[in-house]
């Protein structure tokens, strides 16, 4: 790995060399996004007991806004620079850090570097490959600031990274270095470090594309561990309207000091998408593994503790399989999903999309207590059955075109548990967001 640190490093020294030295502004682009959300959820807990002891209710009412500001300058030479600043808070928040405006993105890319066919970008950036099943988010949903109860609805992505990009066409070749988290306490070096190589080819028929991968996420200290996930995705499209998806991941690596893992994830989906006939409807079914933890023979730890680790990380994906599962982290290992999903334009600007989603758990759970890491990095524990019906959730979506720029959105999602869930916490969440926002 250390490798591709000191190639992307390398490479920045080559296109430093290679800059010319006046280079100037030709142009400045501002732009930005304002979105505002009156979001009411209940039941989270699945316990029917009290979400918020300090209001006595089991149920959350607030408000949330985002708005970023982005600046992109276009310097002479193939050279430009991004910075883009964000704020995420509950409106009328007591605690004062919700008002900080805060760095989202900051960037400078140097494109055909000495007239090589290669494009390198340099510092906080967004790294998003194939379906964002391994890499998509750097914050993962919820490492971000405390001032916000939603984090799941957060819209910082962003990495620090160094990225070289080789336009090889119609292949694409990324090799990037990414610092996740820096410590430096001394005596200790538990660094997060993110490595990875994706290569991409586009193919002459049928809009083809298909994708192989290596991405690494090392830690260090006394928490070391090492996820390496190599994979192939593919998509086709064999008929007008019609896309196949297809996507294969192997984990392997260290675990913890004593154990090496070894897990898998399968993605399959099809999508049928009818544009040009009446109200424009389209449908779809997806399936995704990810592989789990078998339970410990004694039922006393909720999972196997011996042996090579066989739960899939979820390292920085950033699907969303069914609004609240997400949120409380119940379907990132350990799982089969099952999506389907349609949608249709009822009236003109207006659409109208539904997903159901099934979860079923590949290893049983011990009957007791299993512990669950959320939104917000906050584990819940949760009473569970030997049982692998983890349970339905039904997302409905209204979203209304106001104009080309201004956007009103209506979310209702219902979580029903299964029966791997004990009877004191399987009660059905539920959440109703409402949402305008505005690009300019």
């Amino acid at each position: 790995m250390r490798k591709i640190g000191m190639f992307c490093t390398a490479a920045l020294l080559v296109g430093l060399l290679s800059l010319p030295a006046n280079a100037e502004v030709q142009n400045v682009k501002v732009s930005g996004d304002i979105t505002v959300r009156g979001i009411y959820r209940t039941n989270y807990d699945l316990t029917k007991e009290n979400l918020d002891a300090t209001t006595a209710k089991d149920d959350k009412s607030f408000y949330m806004s985002t708005v970023r500001v982005r600046l992109d300058a276009d310097l002479t030479d193939n050279v430009a620079a991004t910075v883009r600043f964000i704020n995420e808070r509950d409106w009328d928040a007591s605690d004062g850090s919700t008002d900080d405006i805060d760095l989202d993105l900051a960037y400078i890319t140097l494109k055909e570097l000495n007239y090589w066919p290669v494009t390198l970008t340099l510092g906080r950036q967004e790294l998003c490959y194939g379906n964002l099943l391994i890499i998509g988010d750097g914050d993962v949903n919820s490492n971000v600031l405390g001032g916000i109860t939603a984090k799941d609805l957060s819209s910082r992505k962003a990495f620090d990274a160094i990225k070289a990009v080789f336009d090889l066409s119609p292949l694409t070749l990324d090799i990037f270095t990414a610092k996740v988290d820096e410590d430096t306490s001394a005596g200790t070096s538990s660094d997060a470090d993110l490595y990875g190589i994706n290569a991409r080819y586009q193919f002459a028929e049928y809009d083809a594309v298909g994708e192989a991968y290596y991405f690494c996420k090392k830690t260090g200290g006394t928490d070391h561990s090492r996820v390496d996930t190599v994979g192939v995705r593919t998509n086709i499209a064999p008929i007008e309207n019609l896309t196949l998806n297809a996507e294969y991941a192997h984990q392997f690596g260290e675990y913890d000091a004593s154990r090496n893992r070894s897990a898998n994830a399968v993605q399959l989906g099809v999508d049928y998408d009818m544009q040009g006939y009446q109200h424009s409807p389209s449908v779809g079914l997806w399936y995704t593994y990810l592989s789990g933890q078998q339970t410990d023979p004694n039922g006393t730890l909720g999972y196997k503790n011996t042996g090579t680790y066989e739960g899939w990380d979820a390292m920085y994906g950033d699907q969303t399989p069914g609004e609240i599962v997400s949120a409380l982290g119940l379907a990132s290992s350990n799982v089969h999903i099952i999506n389907a999903k349609a949608s249709v334009k009822p009236i003109d600007k207006l659409t109208a999309s539904l997903n159901y989603f099934h979860f079923n758990a590949v290893e049983k759970y011990a009957a007791g207590s299993v512990s669950k890491t959320g939104t917000g990095l906050t584990a819940r524990s949760y009473t569970m059955e030997s049982d692998s019906d983890l349970g339905d959730e039904f997302d409905l979506k209204l979203t209304y075109d106001y104009t080309e720029d201004v956007q009103f959105g209506l979310l209702a999602a219902y979580f029903i548990p299964g029966t791997a869930f004990a009877d004191v916490n399987n009660s059905t969440a539920k959440e109703v967001i409402g949402s305008v926002s505005v690009v300019f």
